[in-house]
């Protein structure tokens, strides 16, 4: 394949025997699933769904799927429709498991399926900090601001086609993964992959306007709700705030509303560490979702309650009832502040 057309001068690259390897289990495959981790985000979808676009373009089979429907803000992407809740029949000659380094991490998709998944053979690209990897060949870059960022560079120098739409999904998870490119995450090769997905045809406007600049009235009185709700301690350099279904009823909102919540509490004056507890329609479960600033490691703080993530992103699902849980885990925040 003619590759003088693609961008090889994306640095650092991946490493080419992973590349190498990674190919050497796409190309005799037929028919491919490419999975996306619970409650899915931008870059997992925009992973999952752009992979599948370029791949389709190498003559393969591809089955995007994800235990969890896409949140509304995302109807935009290309060939969303084509994103399966369950993997059907299992006839799949390879698994591609993205934005996620541990199978348990695909939620009710894995239960389902969990007999074909421990014996599949898997190609995993993730970019998360705690990612064990799940597979055959993992391609795992904690320097990397996106799974999308890695699925780019994998393209790049595996010599295969980019397209507009391929582009427009992968740039999602890049932006999404960054706000905007506002994350310290954001590197030099970052800034490059997005131009490369520009290059490609990729109009940031179309991801930019639903995602950011265009709110439902019920998702701001969700996030006001969240913010009466908030207590602080450390003298304001932590602060944390929950929702329940309660919360999500009087507010009019719906669950996919609570995206970046805990960023939001971060981002007010003096907030080191912010912490958004959930619990929706399981009363023994939270979800936890902690943001920080340097020099917390919220991703540690996460994998003491069996999650993970990045440094200043990351998260848990605590088998405990809010207010068993809340305590628990501002309790371990305290002891970080205190410590630094």
């Amino acid at each position: 394949m003619d590759t003088s057309s693609y961008n090889t001068k994306l640095a650092p690259p991946l490493d080419q025997a992973l590349v190498q390897q990674a190919m050497a289990l796409i190309e005799p495959a037929e028919r491919i699933a490419l999975l996306a981790h619970e409650h899915p985000d931008g870059d997992c979808l925009g992973s999952a769904l752009g992979l599948a676009h370029i791949l389709r373009q190498a003559g393969k089979i591809c089955v995007p799927a994800c235990a969890d429907p896409a949140p509304d803000v995302f109807a935009f992407l290309p060939d969303l429709a084509t994103l399966q809740q369950t993997l059907g029949d299992e006839n799949f000659d390879l698994v591609i498991a993205l934005d996620a380094g541990e199978l348990t991490r695909f939620g009710p998709l894995y239960e389902r399926h969990r007999a074909f998944l421990d014996q599949a053979t898997i190609l995993n690209i993730d970019h998360h900090v705690s990612s064990s990897g799940c597979g055959k060949v993992n391609i795992i870059d904690p320097g990397a601001a996106a799974t999308a960022e890695l699925v780019v560079l994998f393209q790049q120098q595996a010599g295969l086609e980019l397209d507009r739409d391929a582009a427009l999904c992968l740039l999602t998870g890049l932006i999404t993964d960054t706000a905007s490119f506002q994350y310290t995450s954001t590197t030099p090769r970052t800034m490059e992959v997005g131009a490369t997905l520009l290059q490609a045809g990729a109009v940031a406007e179309t991801i930019v306007q639903p995602i950011y600049r265009t709110h439902p009235l019920a998702q701001l009185r969700l996030q006001a709700a969240v913010i009466n709700n908030a207590r602080t301690s450390c003298g304001g350099r932590i602060i944390w705030s929950y929702a329940t279904d309660e919360t999500l009823e009087v507010a009019g909102a719906t669950a996919e509303m609570d995206d970046n919540l805990a960023g939001t509490l971060r981002d007010i004056e003096g907030v080191k560490i912010a912490a958004f507890f959930k619990s929706y329609g399981e009363p023994a479960r939270t979800r936890l979702s902690l943001r920080s600033t340097a020099p917390y490691n919220v991703a540690e703080i996460c994998q003491r309650f069996g999650g993970g993530g990045h440094a200043r992103a990351a998260g848990a699902s605590i088998d405990k009832p809010l207010p068993e849980a809340i305590p628990l885990v501002v309790q371990a925040l305290e002891e970080a502040v205190h410590k630094a």
